[in-house]
């Protein structure tokens, strides 16, 4: 059975939703009161709006029981690592989360973590299979990576989390991308062992093509300078996905 394909009407309503995340990111980036700590839970409710088309696609390609068992072991996964890496500084470096994306765990790892995770993997792991389908592990690992290259100053630029030590690439450490590396492995591993299909759909894609339309706006509009690179890659990546749908329609 072939694997699900973007409709016509998904297209649009992700082209629609990406918009919507673009001029978000821009109040975000110019209104530091949108993202003061008291509207967490609004911050929160973003994750879980992001978070969404990943479980519907997942439902539609593996059913409810394996898109919920895939979604939560790497959900699980994700607060696990970062709980680790907060108290012991390994795989990412020594990091704090801020007071802008929800309630934590232990007081440590903001609940909102496995959710915001996962759907990198999908994305990731949507976008491998179509340049290196026969070592889509390694290749979900760099597009992973990648992605972080757009995520992580954005999110620093915004103090949802701060490294203590700073870093060179937009306050950014060296060892955060090695840390990547390590649970990108680990994650695509995760989702390759309980999803066991070769076919991955490219509508795994959904949420992080949201998640990248924020994000590099946020890094465009940053105050008081453009974060160039970061935002470069955005746009390099958002241009990839659109001609990978693209080239699915046609």
């Amino acid at each position: 059975m072939n694997p699900p394909q973007f409709s016509p009407k998904s297209r649009r309503a992700l082209l629609f939703g990406a918009i919507f995340l673009f001029i978000n990111g821009f109040f975000v980036a110019k209104v530091p009161q949108a993202t003061r700590p008291e509207l967490a839970g609004v911050s929160a409710a973003f994750v879980l709006v992001l978070w969404f088309p990943s479980l519907l696609a997942m439902k539609n390609w593996l059913g409810w029981q394996r898109a919920v068992l895939v979604l939560a072991a790497l959900g699980a996964f994700a607060v696990g690592i970062e709980t680790f890496a907060i108290k012991t500084g390994w795989p990412y470096g020594q990091f704090s989360y801020g007071d802008k994306i929800g309630t934590k765990f232990f007081g440590v790892v903001p609940w909102t973590v496995p959710f915001s995770w996962p759907p990198l993997v999908l994305g990731a792991m949507a976008l491998a299979m179509r340049i290196a389908p026969k070592h889509r592990l390694i290749g979900a690992t760099l597009i992973l990576l990648v992605f972080d290259l757009v995520l992580d100053p954005g999110a620093v630029d915004q103090k949802f989390w701060i490294y203590r030590a700073g870093g060179i690439y937009y306050g950014v450490p060296f060892s955060n991308f090695c840390g990547w590396i390590v649970s990108g492995l680990i994650g695509a591993f995760i989702f390759c062992g309980i999803s066991a299909n070769k076919q991955i759909p490219l509508t795994l894609i959904s949420s992080v093509t949201l998640v990248l339309s924020f994000w590099t706006s946020v890094c465009i509009f940053a105050t008081p300078h453009i974060l160039w690179i970061p935002a470069l890659v955005g746009f390099a990546l958002l241009g990839w996905i659109w001609r990978e749908i693209k080239l699915q329609r046609d």
